[in-house]
């Protein structure tokens, strides 16, 4: 085989890897929280479709100094490369301290699933809620 043939073999071999560096697949941008829903605007900074989504989301009772999960999870869905999307998910109402949101897992629609390491570093998002207004 020749020098080019076995060049073209290993780019072909590598370029899926590409993506799997130590980079976050997924962008938070900006979060709400009203009393009974969590907002999370989020873009896929992959190059790849995202099949899964799941976030960590931790509900924190500033007063009582615990913390509460909730599902926080897009179990079927279809986000493409570049294009901010918004979901929503319930929360419990009663607590009213901040909500903290971080990225769980992605699984790509062609297959491979990514999970953030200790080297990865994700944006992980503080969302207060709204002030009402008397």
């Amino acid at each position: 085989m020749s020098k080019a043939a076995q060049f073209v073999v290993l780019i072909a071999f590598l370029a899926p890897l590409a993506d799997a560096s130590g980079s976050c697949p997924v962008t938070l941008v900006s979060g709400t929280r009203a009393l009974d829903s969590i907002s999370i605007t989020f873009m896929n900074a992959s190059k790849r479709p995202i099949r899964r989504l799941e976030f960590n989301c931790t509900l924190v009772a500033a007063k009582a100094n615990k913390t509460q999960r909730t599902h926080c999870y897009e179990k079927n869905a279809l986000f493409f490369p570049g294009t901010e999307y918004t979901v929503n998910y319930a929360s419990p109402s009663g607590i009213r301290g901040p909500v903290r949101v971080s990225l769980k897992s992605v699984k790509f629609a062609d297959g491979p699933a990514w999970k953030p390491s200790k080297r990865d570093s994700c944006r992980v998002l503080k969302i207060y809620p709204a002030k009402i207004k008397k």
